[in-house]
């Protein structure tokens, strides 16, 4: 390995868009979709992808915006999270709850509480994850509590420096794979909990955030340009992913499987932001597939709705009922983006970090934006 090569993964670090992202984004969401269709293809999968971008990806950001304005505000964090994620989500309970209630499908005050508070992820967990409309947001969950804490944890430990950071987070996910072991294998609780809770579900977070942070050390971006050398090791991270989900025994996925599958993860973001263009991997930039990773959150929420449509369609032919539904959740998902996201996502300008003020204005103006979208 090269010094260009470290030279060229720190470059790519620093940039404000990080590319072939999208690309992964809409492999996970696919992942997932496929996953519910057919039980064959591990959709869980999907979702580790998503903890362990976001994990990165908010990271990133907060060490972007440390970086560029000396601090980091956490009330406009919060604004952006809130113009980014609230509208589609709170639409997509509206219409779900309408409809269950026209099917005569009450909700019990339980659930649309956790619904409305997103907590479905410890309403799932206590109730051995039935099978609602919104099971599904367990997920979403997830990714606000883990908004919610980390830009606190992120000032707190920042301003006693980077090793702080580090150890911090460390000792975290160290700490939810321990607990998440001792509960499983000791009996404690059953797999409901430990997939859904987010004291469990933490590690894969982690992961990402320290992916954020170990890049900025020369010895990590060596390792991580040595790892995208050659255009096919994806293809053995990804073996080694398929082999870590599909071949070991549930013991071993539901204790430290999760966390092993976040670290396969990571290394694919390291090689993969590298490798995007060459032959293997330059589909990760085509339009359409930065498109369908654009609309990754509406697909998310509602795939469950274009399932249906497509099981009305076509319930005889597999396929035919299968692509129905896609094409369905693409529709659906596009609608939520332009209609419900995009007015409030322009609203969420007005809370982008604002720079030094040594910086001059024409500066600013060059600037690129900073704010990646962290999907769910």
């Amino acid at each position: 390995m090269t010094p260009d090569r470290s030279a060229l993964f720190g470059g790519l670090i620093a940039r404000s868009h990080l590319p072939a992202l999208d690309g992964l984004r809409a492999v996970a969401v696919m992942t997932v979709v496929v996953g519910h269709a057919n039980n064959r293809v591990p959709a869980d999968l999907g979702v580790s992808a998503f903890f362990v971008l976001s994990g990165f990806l908010i990271t990133h950001l907060l060490i972007r915006e440390r970086e560029k304005t000396g601090d980091v505000s956490v009330r406009r964090f919060y604004a952006r999270r809130t113009m980014r994620i609230f509208p589609a989500y709170y639409a997509f309970l509206l219409l779900s709850y309408a409809l269950d209630a026209r099917a005569r499908q009450q909700w019990s005050p339980a659930l649309l509480a956790s619904t409305l508070t997103y907590t479905v992820n410890y309403f799932n967990a206590f109730n051995n994850h039935p099978t609602t409309s919104v099971a599904h947001a367990w997920s979403l969950a997830v990714e606000e509590q883990f908004y919610l804490l980390w830009p606190l944890a992120f000032v707190i430990l920042a301003a006693r420096g980077r090793r702080a950071l580090l150890a911090g987070l460390s000792l975290a996910a160290f700490a939810a794979v321990a607990w998440r072991s001792w509960l499983l294998l000791g009996g404690h609780v059953g797999v409901s909990y430990v997939y859904n809770a987010f004291d469990t579900r933490f590690d894969n977070l982690a992961v990402g955030c320290l992916l954020a942070l170990a890049v900025r050390y020369d010895r990590v971006v060596a390792a991580a340009a040595w790892c995208g050398q050659r255009s096919w090791f994806p293809f053995v991270t990804i073996a080694l992913l398929l082999t870590s989900r599909l071949a070991l025994p549930e013991s071993y996925h539901y204790s430290i499987g999760f966390t092993i599958d976040a670290l396969l993860v990571a290394v694919l973001i390291a090689q993969l932001l590298q490798l995007y263009p060459t032959r293997s991997w330059h589909w990760l930039e085509w339009r359409a597939v930065r498109y369908l990773g654009m609309i990754s959150y509406p697909i998310y929420l509602y795939h469950p709705w274009g399932a249906s449509v497509g099981r009305r369609l076509s319930a005889d032919f597999h396929a035919v009922e299968f692509g129905a539904g896609v094409l369905a959740t693409i529709l659906l998902a596009s609608a939520s983006y332009y209609v419900v996201e995009r007015p409030f996502l322009k609203l969420k300008a007005r809370y982008e970090p604002q720079l030094r003020t040594n910086t001059s204005r024409s500066e600013e103006r060059a600037q690129p934006s900073v704010e990646l979208v962290a999907s769910a």
